[in-house]
C-alpha cells in the first residue's frame, strides 16, 4: 500500500517532481508534504519511495530523489541523532525492511546510472545499521556475487559502488571474515582486461575503502604482488578517472603499508615521475601526493629512531630512505612542476604546483641539508626571471626548504635572501609578491633570529618594520598579499621573547605604526577577501601582546577607540544572512583584541571597565557562538583586571555565564564558560558564594551528561577547586557531592594503546588533582580541614593509582605532589599513615628528579611538609 499524500490526488511522483522545481512555492509545498509523510507512516513512506526507486517508468530524477530520501532517514552526521535513526529502523517490521531492502538491491542493476548509484548508497546506509547486529548477512555475498558470477555491466559496477561504500562507513572487524571475497571482486573489476572503465572506476575506488581490510592479504607476497600489480596497471588505464583512483590507492597504500613498499619501489618511481612529467595536472597531484605520504612517513619514522635511541631502545620500524634514495631525481622534478602555475588560480583551488611546494617543503624536512644545494641551484638560476612563473617557483622553492635543514646550513642563504625576498614584494606579477610574502612570513617564523643581526648599520627587523618598510607597505597590496603581510608580521612579533615588566622590546620603536596601519588594514573595503580582516586582527593582537610597559600608553588609547568601533556594529545594517555573519564575525574579532589591551592594562582597565561590560552584555544578546566566546572570555580579563569591583557587574551577567555553561553542544563556549568561572572566583573572592549553588549544580549536571565532549571535562573538575578556594569554609555545603564525583572520576579507565585517549586521561587526573588541593586550601582556611578527613582513603587509593601507571606526565606529577604536601600542611600527624605509603615516596622522588623547575620546587616544599609530619 502507498501512502496517500495530504494533498488530494497528487501523486508520488508528481511529489518528488514539485520538490525539485525551481518554484519556491512549489518547491515548498511539496517538502512540506513529504515531512507530513514522513511523521505520518515512516514504514509505508520508505517502502513507497523504495517502489519508486526501483519503478524503471519513472524519470532518473525523481528516482534519485526517492533513494536520497530513504538514505537521509536513516542518516545523520552527529553520533546521537545517528544512534535514534538506527533505532528508529531497526524496530520496523522484518517485512517492512525485507521490502525496501528487495526494492534497492533490484535498484542496483538498473540502466539509469542514477538510481543504481543511489541504490548503492542506501545500500551501504543499511549495512552500516544492520552488519554490525549480524543482520543482512547474505549482503555481501550477493554483493561480491554480482561480480564475480557474470552479472550485467550495470549490476557490477553499481555492486562494486555499495562495496566501497560499505568499507568506507564500517569498521574493519565487522567484515574482516569477508575480506577476502570483497577482495577478489575488487580486483577483478580492477582488471586492465575489463573493459568496461565505470566498472574498473568503481572497483578501484572500492579498493581505496577496503585497504584497511585486507591486512592479512599484504602480509601473503603472492596476494601483495597481485593488488601491487593490478593497483599498477590501473595507474597507466586510459580513463583519467580510473588513474586518479589508482594513485589514490598508491597514496593509502604508502600511509597503511609502507614497510611492504620495498619491492614495488622502482616502478612507483617510473610510474609516479612519468605521470608527474606528462600527466594531466588532476592525475599528477595525486603522483605527487604519493611522495609527499612517503615524506610523511619517513620523516615519523626518523623521529622514533631518534627517541628509541636517545632512550636505548630498538625502534619497531626504521624508515628505508626511499626519499633520499630518490632525492636527486624527485627535487628536480618538483622544482620543474613549481612552475606550472595557473595564470589566474583562485587561493582555494588546488593544482600540482601547489601540491609541488607541499612536497618540496616535507622533502626538506625527510632528507634536510641534502636538498639545499640541489633547490638554491634552481633559485639562483630562475630568481631573475624575465619570465613570472620561473620567479615565483624559485621564490616558493626557496621559502619551502626553510624547515627542516640545519640553522648552519641555512641562516648564510636566509641573510642573502630577505633583501631579495624585500624587493620581490614590489615585483610586478601578483603570484610573485604573494609568494614573497609569504617566504618572508616562513623566515619571520623559522629563522626570526637571522633578521636581529647587524647588516650595514641596520637590521632587518627595521627594514620590514619601519613606517615606509616593506610590511606596512605590503598590508595596501591586494588582499591575498596583504594576508600573508599579516601572517609575518605576526611570526615576527611571536619571536619577541617579552617579560610582563620588560620596559621596552625589539617590537617597541614600531609598535603604534604597525598597530595603527594593522587597523586601517582590518578596515578596507576587501577585508573580507582572503580571510584578510581575520588575519590583520590576529596579528594585531600578537603584536599587542607583545608590547612592554612603554606600550602602556598607546593601549590605553586603543581601548576606547576598539570600544567605539564595537558600538558601531550594533548599528550595523542586517539585511541578509551574509550581513550577520559579518556582524558576528567583525564582533568577535573587536572582543578578541579587547581581551588582550585588558589583560595588558591589568588593573589599569578600571576606568573603562563600566563601559566594556555594558557592550560585552550588548554582545550576549546576539544568537553567535564564536562571538559568545570571544566575549566570555573578554569578561574573564575584566574580572581578572578590576578583581573586586566586578561584584557590581555579576547580577547582570550571571544569566550569559549560565547560558555558556549550558551549551554543551557548542563545548568549546562551555569550556570558555568554565574558565570564566575560575576568573570569577579569583576576583571575587567569598564575593562568588550567592551564584554558587547555581554554579555547581550546572557543573555537576554536565558532568553527567554524556553528550558533553571530554575535553570540556578536566577543566570542568579542576574549577571546583577554584569555588573552594574562593568561599572556603563555605564549600562544606558541596564538600560531599563533589568528593563523590571526584571519586567517581579517578576511576575513569581509557584504552592505553590511543595516545590521544591516554593523554585525555593525564588531563582528567589533573584537573581531579586541581580540584583536591583547592579545597584542601579553601578548607584549611577557615579552619574546617578536618572535612576532608573521611576522603583521605580515597584520595590515597588514587595517588596509588597514579604512581603505577607509566603514561603518567609531568603535569599530573607535579600536581599529584602538590595534593600530598596539601594533605601534609592541612591535615598534619592524622594522615601520617597514608603520607607514609609506598606510592607517596614514588612520587615525592620523582617529582624531585623531574626536568621542570617548576615540578622539581613543589615536591621539594612537599617532602619538607610531610618529614614534619611523619619524621620520615
Amino acid at each position: 500500500t502507498a501512502f496517500t499524500p495530504p494533498s488530494g490526488g497528487m501523486d508520488v511522483t508528481q511529489i518528488l517532481t514539485s520538490a525539485q522545481s525551481p518554484d519556491q512555492a512549489t518547491r515548498q509545498h511539496a517538502e512540506q508534504t513529504i515531512e507530513q509523510a514522513k511523521q505520518s507512516n515512516l514504514p509505508m513512506f520508505l517502502i513507497t519511495l523504495s517502489a519508486e526507486l526501483a519503478n524503471e517508468e519513472k524519470p532518473p530524477e525523481v528516482r534519485r530523489l526517492a533513494g536520497i530520501i530513504i538514505k537521509n532517514s536513516l542518516d545523520s552526521k552527529t553520533a546521537v541523532t545517528q544512534n535514534e535513526l538506527s533505532q528508529v529502523w531497526l524496530q520496523m517490521d522484518t517485512q517492512v525492511k525485507g521490502q525496501i531492502k528487495h526494492n534497492v538491491t533490484l535498484s542496483l542493476a538498473s540502466p539509469v546510472a542514477q538510481a543504481r548509484h543511489t541504490a548503492a548508497q542506501v545500500v551501504a546506509k543499511v549495512a552500516a545499521i544492520e552488519l554490525p547486529l549480524n543482520e543482512w548477512a547474505d549482503l555481501i555475498d550477493s554483493l561480491t556475487a554480482n561480480v564475480t558470477t557474470g552479472g550485467t555491466d550495470h549490476i557490477k559496477q553499481s555492486s562494486l559502488e555499495a562495496l566501497g561504500y560499505i568499507c568506507e562507513e564500517i569498521e574493519p572487524s565487522v567484515i574482516q571474515m569477508k575480506s577476502n571475497q570483497v577482495l577478489t571482486a575488487v580486483v577483478q573489476g580492477m582488471r586492465k582486461e575489463e573493459v568496461n572503465s565505470e566498472i574498473r572506476y568503481a572497483a578501484t575506488t572500492a579498493l581505496n575503502n577496503a585497504l584497511e581490510f585486507v591486512k592479512t592479504n599484504f602480509e601473503n607476497d603472492a596476494e601483495r604482488n597481485y593488488i601491487m600489480q593490478t593497483v599498477c596497471e590501473a595507474a597507466v588505464a586510459d580513463v583519467p578517472k580510473v588513474r586518479i583512483a589508482a594513485y589514490e590507492c598508491m597514496v593509502k597504500i604508502a600511509g597503511l603499508y609502507y614497510a611492504k613498499l620495498s619491492p614495488y619501489m622502482q616502478a612507483l618511481f617510473q610510474l609516479t615521475f612519468e605521470e608527474i612529467k606528462n600527466g594531466t595536472d588532476d592525475v599528477a597531484q595525486q603522483a605527487v601526493e604519493f611522495w609527499s605520504t612517503i615524506c610523511d612517513e619517513e620523516i615519523e619514522l626518523h623521529d622514533y629512531m631518534e627517541e628509541a635511541r636517545n632512550t636505548g631502545e630498538s625502534p619497531d620500524q626504521v624508515s628505508q630512505d626511499f626519499v633520499k634514495g630518490a632525492m636527486p631525481y624527485l627535487v628536480p622534478l618538483l622544482l620543474q612542476t613549481l612552475t606550472k602555475q595557473e595564470e589566474d588560480q583562485e587561493d582555494d583551488s588546488w593544482n600540482v604546483a601547489m601540491a609541488a611546494g607541499t612536497c618540496l617543503a616535507l622533502v626538506a624536512q625527510a632528507c634536510q641539508d641534502g636538498v639545499v644545494q640541489h633547490v638554491m641551484e634552481f633559485v639562483q638560476a630562475h630568481i631573475q626571471s624575465g619570465e613570472w612563473r620561473f620567479r615565483e617557483a624559485s621564490t616558493l622553492a626557496f621559502g619551502s626548504i626553510l624547515e627542516g635543514p640545519s640553522k648552519e646550513a641555512l641562516q648564510p642563504l636566509v641573510l642573502q635572501a630577505v633583501p631579495i625576498m624585500v624587493g620581490l614584494t614590489r615585483d610586478q606579477s601578483v603570484q610573485v609578491r604573494d609568494t614573497a610574502a609569504w617566504t618572508l612570513g616562513r623566515i619571520c617564523d623559522l629563522h626570526p633570529e637571522a633578521l636581529h643581526m647587524q647588516v650595514q648599520n641596520t637590521t632587518y627587523i627595521h627594514e620590514l618594520m619601519k613606517g615606509e618598510g616593506v610590511f606596512l607597505h605590503s598590508l595596501k597590496d591586494e588582499p591575498r598579499v596583504a594576508t600573508n603581510v599579516c601572517w609575518a608580521i605576526h611570526n615576527l612579533a611571536e619571536s619577541f621573547d617579552v617579560e610582563d615588566d620588560a620596559p621596552s622590546s625589539p617590537i617597541s620603536p614600531y609598535f603604534l605604526d604597525t598597530v595603527r596601519a594593522l587597523l586601517v588594514c582590518a578596515e578596507r573595503q576587501d577585508a573580507s577577501e582572503n580571510n584578510l580582516r581575520s588575519s590583520a586582527y590576529e596579528a594585531l593582537n600578537t603584536v599587542l601582546a607583545h608590547g612592554a610597559m612603554d606600550a602602556q600608553p598607546s593601549l590605553r588609547e586603543i581601548c576606547p577607540f576598539l570600544c567605539d568601533k564595537l558600538e558601531k556594529t550594533f548599528a550595523m545594517q542586517i539585511l541578509s544572512a551574509d550581513d550577520r555573519e559579518e556582524q558576528n564575525e567583525l564582533q568577535g574579532l573587536i572582543c578578541g583584541t579587547l581581551q588582550v589591551v585588558i589583560q595588558k592594562l591589568g588593573a589599569q582597565i578600571a576606568p573603562f571597565a563600566d563601559r566594556l561590560m555594558q557592550l560585552f552584555l550588548e554582545v550576549f544578546n546576539s544568537k553567535s557562538a564564536t562571538v559568545h566566546e570571544e566575549a566570555l572570555m573578554a569578561v574573564g580579563a575584566v574580572a581578572n583586571g578590576v578583581e573586586k569591583g566586578f561584584e557590581k557587574y555579576m547580577p547582570h551577567f550571571r544569566q550569559f555565564l549560565v547560558l555558556g555553561l549550558q551549551n554543551y553542544e557548542q563545548h568549546s563556549v562551555c569550556s570558555v564558560a568554565v574558565g570564566v568561572i575560575g576568573d570569577c572566583c579569583r576576583a571575587l573572592e567569598t564575593g562568588i558564594a550567592p551564584y554558587c549553588d547555581e554554579l555547581v549544580t550546572l557543573l555537576m549536571q554536565n558532568l553527567q551528561n554524556p553528550s558533553l565532549n571530554r575535553n570540556v571535562k578536566p577543566p570542568m573538575l579542576s574549577v571546583f577547586g577554584d569555588i573552594a578556594l574562593a568561599i572556603t569554609g563555605h564549600f562544606e555545603k558541596y564538600l560531599s557531592v563533589t568528593m563523590q564525583m571526584l571519586a567517581a572520576a579517578s576511576q575513569t579507565k581509557v584504552d592505553m594503546d590511543n595516545y590521544d585517549m591516554v593523554d585525555y586521561l593525564n588531563q582528567l587526573r589533573e584537573g581531579i588533582l586541581e580540584a583536591y588541593t583547592g579545597i584542601l586550601q579553601g578548607l584549611r582556611e577557615d579552619r574546617k580541614g578536618d572535612l576532608f578527613l573521611p576522603y583521605v582513603d580515597n584520595v590515597s587509593v588514587f595517588l596509588h593509582m597514579i604512581a603505577t601507571d607509566a603514561e603518567r606526565d609531568d603535569a599530573v606529577t607535579r600536581t599529584a605532589v602538590g595534593v600530598i604536601g596539601d594533605l601534609a600542611h592541612t591535615l598534619g600527624a592524622k594522615v601520617a599513615g597514608p603520607l607514609g605509603h609506598e606510592a607517596v615516596k614514588i612520587l615525592l622522588r620523582e617529582g624531585r628528579k623531574s626536568q621542570s623547575a617548576q615540578t622539581k620546587e613543589v615536591a621539594t616544599w612537599a617532602q619538607n611538609t610531610v618529614k614534619q609530619v611523619t619524621g620520615a
